[in-house]
């Protein structure tokens, strides 16, 4: 066995080692960066010690429908080149946070390509693209580097004193494009068009959507290290939404996605529809419902929702470069081996994880975007913190990177999450779970209990100068009465906090863990995530009422429905 899998490693390499011969984008970025590196690492005073192209190959299809009819449908292909350069030394370089009025700039140095230059396969014209691109990166980095050191004259040290870029080497050779997906158009449009028409139906709907879309994306990076980095990923989704507003002006919505990166995994038509009709029941039972006051009590996170609820709490706040910037709020830099939730709570985040009880994971990747291998970052064990998401911009007691920086197109790499897991070691039947709410809403003797079971999101404060908060969108959420009522639905709330009170007050999980899969906006542009939890039983959550716009219902029925 152990003979095979060395075997199977060697011809992996030598098969990755052909297909980059053959790559003209590559074999030109590789031309490129030799040429730039060797004339311009000694060029200035400060030297230029870290070269970095990353070429991103995006093709982009959609189509989507509202009651029937078409409403767009398109394709686009775009190409974008980033330099990410480095003047100066692994201790101190352009990067460094500068303190004071003028704070760190998260765009980078980018350049579109056009599409035509890569499928004519013309080396020396992408290679124009490039050294044009460097020239201007390089003189931005001097200028940057300039201001670097005259800001470490006039401002305080830093706590942190660890450097700038990691010691560590990334030299990986690797090639895996993503798949070619074949998308039967006309059927697709078919599909997207019935579905839609379901909303035809219920004259309480204002508007509503369905969708369909598909990315196959490509990320090409060489840098001065040696590596040589070719991978993809696909991500397709189906979507809807339809919204609704109440006599007294608040805007009321319900929707689903469904992700998956391959055709085979599209869901049918029966069990869309099905869904659909589901969020029209919900819909309807929300604008009936009434507005909940502010609340403070016993509340059941349910497992969706709880995965975001981890996403934006915890994992934005364990990002590596937020325990070093001196604007960010350190939530917990100083808390490694400290207990910060309960001992049955385990968190980790591991991109390499593809697929989830059979479900796709859209944080999954195989290299970040500095070159470096994506690897299980454990974050909390037994309820202990044990450590951050790491790029190559290193922590004391962190110099190394484990495969966390990410970015968009045009931005600075940073810290980001990918696949983001909690997990319990101590599960109960959600049933169970709900008893337990139940038995919590008499114990602190509450007139009732607040079950979350959809969250459009949320938004957390990590920067110093502002209260550090959080805010989760509630969509759908009902009362629980311990009397043996029916479950009330409720609306125009969300639920705030600050983390670490919050955490403390997690008392069980269920065991029933389900996903999140979403997109991402932070410093570093947009990239796809995904959230595992089970659903969380907290024995108290406050909520805040939700502003809502005060306008009328339409004065006219829609016309569909007039007889």
């Amino acid at each position: 066995m152990k003979i095979k899998f060395l075997l199977t490693g060697v011809l992996f390499f030598l098969s990755s080692f052909s297909y980059c011969q053959e790559d003209v984008i590559l074999k030109a970025a590789k031309k490129e960066l030799n040429r730039s590196f060797s004339e311009l690492k000694n060029a200035e005073k400060a030297p230029l010690y870290f070269l970095q192209y990353e070429i991103w190959q995006d093709k982009n299809y959609w189509v989507s429908a509202n009651l029937g009819a078409l409403v767009s449908e398109g394709e686009n292909e775009q190409n974008t080149a980033t330099a990410d350069i480095r003047i100066g030394s692994r201790e101190l370089d352009n990067t460094h946070e500068i303190k004071g009025k003028e704070s760190r700039n998260w765009e980078s140095n980018s350049k579109e390509i056009e599409t035509e230059l890569l499928t004519k396969g013309d080396e020396n014209a992408i290679r124009a693209k490039l050294w044009n691109l460097t020239d201007a990166a390089y003189k931005d980095a001097l200028n940057k580097y300039m201001k670097v050191e005259a800001n470490k004259q006039v401002t305080a040290g830093e706590e942190d004193k660890s450097g700038d870029f990691s010691q560590e080497k990334t030299t990986d050779v690797y090639y895996s494009k993503a798949e070619d997906i074949k998308i039967d158009k006309d059927e697709m449009r078919k599909k997207i068009k019935e579905l839609s028409l379901i909303f035809k139906k219920y004259d309480f709907i204002l508007n509503s959507w369905t969708s369909f879309s598909l990315e196959s994306q490509n990320r090409y990076i060489v840098n001065s290290d040696g590596a040589e980095i070719v991978a993809g990923n696909n991500y397709m989704s189906i979507s809807y939404g339809l919204t609704a507003r109440t006599t007294d002006g608040m805007d009321l919505s319900r929707n689903k996605q469904y992700h998956f990166d391959k055709v085979s995994d599209i869901p049918s038509f029966e069990k869309i529809a099905a869904d659909m009709e589901n969020s029209v029941k919900e819909l309807k039972a929300l604008i009936g419902s009434p507005s909940q006051e502010p609340y403070t009590g016993p509340a059941i996170l349910e497992n969706q929702a709880a995965a975001v609820f981890w996403h934006e709490i915890f994992g934005h706040r364990i990002e590596g470069h937020r325990q070093k910037s001196e604007s960010e709020g350190q939530t917990f830099a100083k808390k490694i081996g400290e207990k910060i939730m309960p001992d049955f709570l385990n968190i980790y985040d591991d991109p390499n994880i593809r697929y989830f009880k059979g479900k796709f994971l859209r944080g999954y990747y195989s290299y970040d975007d500095e070159a470096v291998r994506a690897q299980k970052a454990s974050l909390v064990e037994k309820g202990v913190l044990k450590g951050f998401l790491m790029q190559r911009v290193p922590l004391e007691k962190f110099p190394k990177s484990n495969g966390h920086g990410r970015r968009s197109e045009g931005n600075m790499t940073v810290a980001r999450q990918g696949n983001l897991i909690a997990e319990s070691s101590n599960k109960v039947p959600y049933e169970k779970l709900r008893e337990m709410l139940l038995d919590e809403v008499k114990k602190q003797g509450k007139p009732y209990g607040i079950i979350i079971k959809d969250i459009a999101g949320g938004f957390t404060i990590t920067q110093r100068f502002l209260p550090q908060s959080y805010t989760i969108l509630i969509k759908y959420a009902v009362r629980v009465y311990p009397d043996g009522r029916l479950d009330e639905p409720i609306r125009g709330l969300n639920m705030i906090g600050t983390p670490l009170q919050t955490f403390g007050r997690i008392l069980a999980a269920a065991d029933d863990d389900d996903i999140f899969n979403g997109t991402c906006g932070a410093e570093s542009g947009w990239v796809p995530v995904s959230a595992v939890s089970p659903s969380l039983l907290f024995s108290e959550i406050e909520t805040e009422k939700l502003q809502k716009s005060n306008e009328m219902p339409p004065i006219l029925k829609n016309p569909i429905f007039e007889k």
